[in-house]
């Protein structure tokens, strides 16, 4: 079989300098990977790096010198006549063993948690952090909120104290616009998005942190559009619960008086028949003129006034929900009025804070009061009532009729109303 000391001199050098660059490549990654995969491979790697270097020991000192023959020892001579296939396998293996030892470091190197890695890390995030120490030193910032430093500043971040004070009151870049000052920053970039920041104590160290709130600003505004429109569907059911008697009642009375000319039409044509003639019914024409004289009659009649509570309930009924009326009211129509028209305000209330469907309206008459409640079966709030514009228009209401209004929130949502009898009949 073919033996080192038969190849030719550019063969033999090659493979002594493939020797030499596998040598040194098994030399660095002793070094590199050291302990790191266990003390089995670093004994392996070991006993590699040294076959090679006598491989390249034994094969270099066969390469005879250009003037004079070098004293190769006895052992390099054997080595060399053995079949070159041998060795040649075994550098293959050793080689192929250290591919493997590289690339398993590699590996390891990616998924091992390194400090490189975390600020890697934090350079991919969406959000701005910065960290550093209380006199502004700084430890640690990403990628994001040194870009916010230079559109919003037009400078980098180099002092931590000095930006937050910048993001409280200093003037922003063209293009930015500031939303908020003071503890709770805000500013909308000229691509139409919007940044929060916020700073934090974290016991020694100090924490800015810039987040994106575009979206919350998107709901919010459309909260407020539908807040805009429950107001103005509240306005309407006020307004309609005011004035669906009056409107059914006109139309009533509309469709009676077209039918009314209609019948007096009948009427007129079977009278003059009647005397034109002298043939016909005479009693039914005379009962169908009682029938005319009766509708106008009733006609002439003054109209009751409309049950506003019966309003409330149909205005209730059209964007269904349910007002349930029970125990007894006052008489007197003007705080019969009164009591609907704030129903019709804890009505529009339970529907946009609550959720309720169904409205709870209970009275009790007393020796010397009246008291209202109204409850619904919605959501209990979870923190106290403040009055708004509705509220304290009912309680101005209240007041003005010589009533008194209490609310209560836990643990159910409840409005109280009481008339004094005595102050009622002054009023």
């Amino acid at each position: 079989m073919l033996n080192y000391a038969s190849l030719s001199m550019p063969f033999k050098t090659l493979l002594v300098t493939a020797l030499f660059l596998s040598l040194c490549t098994g030399v660095c990654t002793s070094i590199l990977v050291g302990k790191k995969q266990g003390k089995l491979r670093q004994l392996l790697l070991i006993l590699s790096t040294a076959a090679l270097a006598a491989m390249m020991l034994l094969y270099a000192s066969i390469i005879p010198a250009e003037r004079a023959k070098p004293d190769i020892p006895s052992v390099a001579i054997g080595f060399a006549e053995l079949p070159v296939l041998f060795p040649v396998l075994l550098w293959l293996l050793i080689l192929f063993f250290l591919i493997h030892v590289i690339a398993a470091e590699f590996k390891r190197r990616s998924m091992a948690i390194t400090p490189s890695s975390i600020k890697e890390s934090l350079d991919h995030l969406q959000t701005g952090l910065c960290f550093s120490l209380p006199n502004g030193l700084i430890l640690l910032s990403n990628h994001r909120i040194n870009e916010l430093s230079h559109t919003l500043f037009g400078q980098p971040l180099q002092n931590a104290n000095l930006f937050w004070k910048a993001l409280q009151s200093g003037e922003a870049a063209n293009g930015v616009s500031r939303l908020s000052a003071g503890d709770h920053p805000e500013f909308s970039l000229a691509d139409g998005s919007i940044w929060s920041f916020k700073f934090e104590k974290l016991d020694s160290v100090i924490q800015i942190t810039a987040a994106q709130t575009t979206r919350q600003h998107q709901l919010l505004g459309e909260l407020q559009v539908r807040n805009r429109e429950l107001e103005a569907m509240s306005e309407r059911i006020r307004s309609y619960g005011e004035k669906v008697d009056e409107y059914i009642t006109a139309r009533e009375r509309l469709d009676t008086r077209v039918n009314l000319h209609g019948f007096l039409g009948q009427s007129l044509l079977m009278t003059r028949h009647y005397l034109q003639s002298k043939t016909g019914d005479r009693q039914k024409i005379l009962d169908i003129w009682q029938h005319n004289v009766d509708i106008l009659r009733l006609e002439a009649e003054p109209q009751q006034e409309a049950d506003s509570l019966v309003s409330l309930k149909r205005a209730a009924q059209a964007i269904g929900m349910q007002v349930h009326v029970h125990g007894s009211l006052p008489p007197n129509p003007s705080h019969r009025r009164l009591i609907a028209s704030i129903g019709a305000e804890a009505l529009t209330n339970a529907v946009r804070h609550a959720g309720a469907t169904q409205l709870f309206i209970d009275a009790q008459e007393s020796e010397d009061a009246y008291v209202v409640r109204y409850t619904n079966d919605g959501i209990p709030p979870d923190h106290a009532i403040t009055e708004g514009g509705g509220l304290s228009s009912a309680r101005r209401k209240t007041e003005a009729a010589g009533g008194t209004m209490q609310i209560e929130a836990s643990p159910r949502f409840v409005l109280i109303l009481s008339f004094d009898k005595e102050v009622m009949t002054h009023v």
